[in-house]
């Protein structure tokens, strides 16, 4: 195997060699075809083996060679690090066979949508659409870019471009009708979806948009059509998820209970079950959840990791948290280090005050994700909140704040913190912050109170408990104070 990889890497340099010209025997379409064959080849190799330099130059010697398979150029490149996929654009934007080619320019620019660089995806969407004004895909990008950078005038121009060329593309008319939603045109939006030849997927949309919406009636009249409608068999189970996710969104939740048990396969049958063990679980029918789940553990991760932390969430309503722990448990040792699972088992092991165990699974986490600001801010909270290594905790929680400043959660801990090492009028600083940007976390007033107290300030804290006692009227801890 290793001399195998050995021979490719020193095959594609030869390749690349003779493509820059080192090599003056002319080479026949056949010969080019062959040897950007083996180019996919390499390339595809060395991305699962992470060796993204060499992925590199074999995507540089593909559009070197003016490769006609543009799809995988552009999903090759979205696979490497960002540093040398914009040194791979870079190179190929030098190339007049690209800056000249309408669809090329089009694929490029979806790298940088997919790495969230909307100017530059934007720009070159421009130059795509000036070399070909009928390049309705990638008007179809732009209207989206222009909708998220909230340009809504100029989206809507591409929306009507597209959608009047192309009336019976279902994708442009379902994505002008999302657009009409977003910015609150809701009836503008609806005779978009009628005008279409009825399908599950814009009946379905039609039901969310009017529920959004609030018209019950549309709803209620879309949902029944998309019952009725007549289907192919190979569509029959799609057909059937999404009457069952209508009805969930309608929250007629007996008839979408029996509209997922008759989804019996095709993309949907697993998300069908998914959906299936949170009605059960909802309803507290907990064994037959439970015998869904087990279904799903065994599915591809997605589905496995949301079917144990249910399961185990599950033992946690029943109040047994030791089932709870070990559904977990079991789970990471199928998935190693899964964040979820860890910090789940890690939230169970605080209510059981096994801060030890807590300190295992949150420490992995960051070991394996130095920049996760909730398991530093769980960890120093956690700490804090039992009085231990208050200095360390402390420093968990500043590192959480620097992650994500502006969070009243972690800016809580940061004054919780600060109360329990005695520096008050900085945890009343830090608890007002927190207050001015999140008025609905009842723990952010039951510290903020106590620490009123300690500086003497009782009338605010009387004020303060009192506005409390309104929003959690159900709180008992509030409710006693």
């Amino acid at each position: 195997m290793e001399a195998n990889k050995q021979m490719k890497k020193i095959i594609l340099i030869l390749l690349v060699l003779i493509q820059w010209g080192c090599s003056q025997s002319p080479k026949t379409t056949t010969d080019i075809s062959e040897v950007n064959a083996l180019l996919r080849t390499i390339t595809i190799d060395a991305i699962k083996e992470k060796e993204y330099e060499q992925a590199k130059r074999s995507i540089d010697a593909l559009i070197i060679n003016n490769s006609e398979k543009w799809d995988f150029i552009q999903s090759a490149i979205i696979s490497l690090p960002p540093s040398l996929a914009m040194q791979s654009i870079e190179k190929a934007l030098s190339k007049k066979s690209v800056a000249q080619s309408s669809d090329k320019l089009f694929a490029l620019s979806k790298v940088f949508i997919s790495y969230k660089k909307t100017k530059q995806a934007l720009s070159l969407i421009n130059q795509s659409i000036k070399l070909d004004n009928n390049n309705l895909e990638a008007r179809y990008w732009r209207a989206r870019l222009q909708t998220v950078l909230k340009n809504h005038a100029e989206a809507e121009i591409d929306f009507k471009y597209i959608t009047k060329k192309s009336p019976e593309n279902e994708n442009y008319s379902t994505q002008y009708a999302s657009f009409l939603q977003e910015t609150k045109r809701f009836d503008e939006a609806q005779n978009i979806l009628a005008k279409q030849k009825p399908t599950p997927d814009g009946l379905f949309k039609r039901v969310v948009f009017a529920l959004q919406n609030k018209n019950i009636t549309v709803a209620e009249q879309s949902f029944n059509e998309l019952k009725n409608l007549k289907v192919e068999d190979k569509q029959l189970n799609h057909k059937i998820f999404l009457i069952a996710e209508s009805a969930y969104w309608l929250k007629n939740y007996v008839e979408s209970e029996k509209y997922y048990k008759q989804v019996t396969g095709g993309n949907h049958y697993l998300d069908a079950q998914d959906m299936l063990s949170l009605i059960l679980f909802d309803d507290k029918r907990f064994d037959e959840a439970i015998e869904i789940l087990h279904q799903l553990e065994n599915a591809e991760e997605k589905y496995a990791i949301k079917a144990y932390r249910l399961e185990s969430q599950i033992y946690k309503e029943q109040n047994d948290l030791d089932e709870s722990i070990a559904v977990l448990t079991r789970a990471l040792q199928i998935i190693p280090n899964n964040p979820t699972l860890l910090y789940d088992r890690a939230m169970l092991f605080e209510s059981q005050s096994k801060i030890d165990l807590l300190e295992i699974d949150l420490k992995q986490i960051i070991a394996d994700d130095p920049k996760n600001h909730e398991a530093y801010n769980a960890l120093g909270y956690s700490l804090v909140d039992h009085d231990l290594k208050l200095e360390e905790a402390y420093e968990y929680i500043k590192k959480a704040i620097e992650l994500d400043p502006e969070n009243p959660a972690i800016i809580d801990s940061l004054g919780w913190a600060q109360y329990k090492l005695g520096h008050y009028e900085d945890a009343a600083a830090s608890f007002q912050k927190a207050l001015d940007l999140d008025i609905n976390d009842p723990e952010l007033y039951i510290h903020f109170y106590k620490t009123l107290l300690k500086l003497n300030k009782k009338d605010e804290a009387k004020e303060l408990i009192l506005k409390a006692k309104k929003l959690f009227p159900e709180n008992n801890e509030i409710t006693n104070l």
